[in-house]
C-alpha cells in the first residue's frame, strides 16, 4: 500500500485558562504568551513539510495557532470549522476543573463528540484520500511522480484524543510500535499516515520534542476539558 496522505494533528497552544485549570469547552479564549511561543515552535517543526491544506477549529486559540504555523506556508489557505471545536462542556465552562462535580445536563455527550469528529474526518480527510487514490492510480499508468498530500489540522485536546482513540479502536488506523494514545499536550503534534483505502498508521501521538527548548514555563500537564 502507498501513503497518499499525511495528517499532522496539532493541539492549540496554551491559554491562561489552560494554565489556571479552568474549563474552556466552547469559550473563545486567546493564546497567552507561552501559547504563542509554543505555536511558533510547532511552526518551526513543520516548516519543511509541504502542506497542501490546513484545517482548524474556529475557536481563536486553535485558529491562531494554525495561522502562526501557516506564516511559514503563505500559499496555504486555512479552512476554519465549527466541527473541530472542543467538546461543549455546558455549565462547567468557565469554572475550575477541581469544582466540576456531577456532569451538567447540557454537557455534550462523548458519543456526540465522537460522531462529530468522525463525520468531519470522513467528509474532509476521507474525501481527500479518495482524490489522491485516483491520482495515484492515474500516475501508475503514466510517468508523473506521485506525492502524498500533507494536511494540517489544529484542534483541541478532547477532540483530538477522541478522534484518534476511535480511529485506532476501529482498526482503520493502527498505532506504530511504541506509540500510545495518552495525554495530548498544548502544541503537541500527532501524525497519521493514510493509504489509498483510508487505512493507515498513527506514526506519533502528542509529540512534544519540538518544545524541548528553554520555554518560559513548563507544559500544562492536565486538561480541564477532558472529563
Amino acid at each position: 500500500m502507498t501513503v497518499v496522505a499525511k495528517v499532522y494533528i496539532v493541539r492549540h497552544g496554551e491559554t491562561d485558562h489552560n494554565r489556571q485549570g479552568i474549563v474552556q469547552g466552547h469559550l473563545d479564549t486567546p493564546l497567552n504568551a507561552a501559547g504563542v511561543q509554543q505555536a511558533r515552535l510547532a511552526a518551526r517543526a513543520l516548516a519543511d513539510t509541504p502542506l497542501a491544506a490546513a484545517h482548524a477549529s474556529n475557536l481563536v486559540r486553535a485558529s491562531k495557532t494554525a495561522e502562526i504555523i501557516l506564516e511559514l506556508h503563505p500559499d496555504v489557505k486555512l479552512e476554519a470549522s465549527e466541527a473541530l471545536r472542543e467538546r461543549f462542556m455546558g455549565d462547567w465552562q468557565g469554572g475550575s476543573m477541581h469544582d466540576r462535580g456531577a456532569p451538567p445536563p447540557n454537557l455534550e455527550p462523548l458519543a456526540d463528540l465522537a460522531a462529530r469528529a468522525a463525520k468531519w474526518w470522513n467528509e474532509t480527510v476521507g474525501r481527500l484520500v479518495q482524490r489522491k487514490a485516483v491520482e495515484l492510480a492515474a500516475g501508475q499508468c503514466g510517468t508523473a511522480e506521485f506525492e502524498p498530500a500533507h494536511v494540517l489540522v489544529v484542534s483541541h485536546g478532547g477532540l483530538i484524543g477522541t478522534l484518534v482513540t476511535n480511529l485506532v479502536g476501529s482498526r482503520r488506523v493502527r498505532a506504530a510500535e511504541g506509540v500510545v494514545v495518552g495525554r495530548c499536550f498544548n502544541a503537541s503534534i500527532s501524525v497519521v499516515e493514510l493509504d489509498e483505502d483510508g487505512r493507515g498508521m498513527l506514526v506519533s501521538y502528542a509529540d512534544t520534542t519540538h518544545l524541548d527548548v528553554d520555554l518560559d514555563v513548563e507544559l500544562v500537564q492536565e486538561n480541564a476539558d477532558v472529563q
